[in-house]
């Protein structure tokens, strides 16, 4: 697979696209750009629809970009995609009220790519792309959508909630040139090559447990935590008090452990009632963790390093990354240690993002990562 990115600061929406389009690959089979608000993101859209009309073309605003030398702000980032790979992408119009409507779609989509959606071995039949829209809380129920294609689980599932650069007023989301803030954009990929996906996570188990005995999943709330308020019991573990709880959630975040690994949830805020909302989904019977940091450049060091080690040839990186991990390596000033380690990895794209997807879960503070390449003997998905 040849996989061509591209970041450009240039604010003036067509010559920042005629600067990205001049480093994509003309025989792309796919182009996926990640765009900042400082851009006319309509006119972007029609621009690479018209520029690669042969390609699946999507695009979807940001908080960040990512590029070949790492983070940045304000700015144009794209990947091309080209070679034998198949691509099929779907425009969710509505991921709120209406996505199961656009389930024959996306069985339509992965048909036509050669996906078996029946097959007893989902992993083996190439992955899915998914960018929902941010604002609206229903990544839950796109990726249930999405994952109901198939009739076994095990599919991959990759990617990252459009943003608005902090502003939380509207993101947006365009395949093929349409234009949607309520929708989410699905990207079947027949690859041509093996991939690998990571996760990171800069945070670690602190020795605190709590059950949630008391929750709204749906509306993302937890309201008891171990039989007891939830705010004062979470912060009765912090050893702090609850007025000052929020001023914690970004580096005491929740994580789920399963199999060793931590998926994270971050809160969101501490409501009247004394419950706490997330930017995720949390159920009743769950037992989580409250955590604690660890060094972000060391981790990411330790990532990149072992993310490169997967493949003996690695042609390019798609990487997403969470909205409050990039607060806070912008707080802590840490942007350029971390890109020294970033930069790493070839003809990488990607945004920061207001949630990131993993097969069937919605995570919170996560950096993901997809590689494309030829694994080392033994290695997988």
């Amino acid at each position: 697979m040849e996989i061509k990115s591209s970041l450009t600061t240039n604010q003036d929406t067509n010559n920042a696209f005629q600067e990205i389009k001049s480093k994509l690959s003309p025989q792309a089979k796919a182009v996926v750009f990640f765009a900042s608000t400082v851009y006319d993101f309509p006119r972007l859209s029609t621009l690479f629809r018209e520029a690669f009309p042969e390609a699946e073309v999507l695009g979807l605003t940001t908080v960040g970009e990512i590029g070949p030398s790492g983070f940045s702000e304000n700015g144009l980032s794209a990947m091309s995609f080209a070679g034998s790979l198949q691509a099929r992408g779907v425009l969710i119009e509505d991921i709120v009220k209406y996505p199961v409507f656009y389930r024959d779609n996306l069985m339509d989509a992965a048909r036509q790519i050669g996906i078996d959606a029946g097959s007893a071995f989902p992993e083996r039949e190439g992955l899915g792309l998914v960018f929902p829209n941010g604002l609206i809380g229903a990544e839950e129920k796109m990726l249930s959508v999405v994952n109901s294609v198939f009739a076994r689980e095990g599919f991959p599932l990759f990617g990252g909630t459009a943003g608005d650069d902090a502003k939380f007023e509207k993101t947006q989301v365009s395949y093929q040139g349409s234009v949607s803030h309520t929708g989410g954009l699905v990207l079947f990929i027949k690859p041509d090559t093996a991939f690998h996906i990571a996760k990171e996570n800069i945070f670690a188990p602190m020795g605190q447990k709590m059950k949630i005995t008391k929750a709204d999943a749906g509306a993302r709330i937890v309201h008891e935590f171990n039989g007891r308020p939830a705010a004062s019991e979470y912060a009765r573990l912090l050893g702090v008090s609850a007025g000052e709880l929020s001023r914690y959630f970004m580096t005491n975040p929740l994580g789920r452990v399963v199999n060793e690994e931590v998926f994270i949830a971050s809160p969101f805020e501490v409501l009247p009632s004394g419950g706490v909302k997330f930017y995720c989904q949390l159920f009743e019977g769950m037992t989580v963790d409250i955590l604690a940091p660890k060094d972000p450049v060391e981790t990411i060091r330790q990532t990149v390093e072992a993310f490169r080690g997967r493949f003996s040839r690695l042609d390019g990186v798609l990487a997403v990354n969470c909205i409050l991990r990039k607060f806070q390596f912008h707080n802590d000033r840490l942007f350029p240690a971390i890109n020294a380690h970033m930069d790493k990895l070839p003809n990488l794209g990607g945004f920061c993002s207001y949630g990131e997807q993993l097969n069937r879960t919605q995570l919170n503070q996560t950096l993901v990562l997809l590689g494309f390449g030829t694994l080392r003997q033994g290695e997988s998905v």
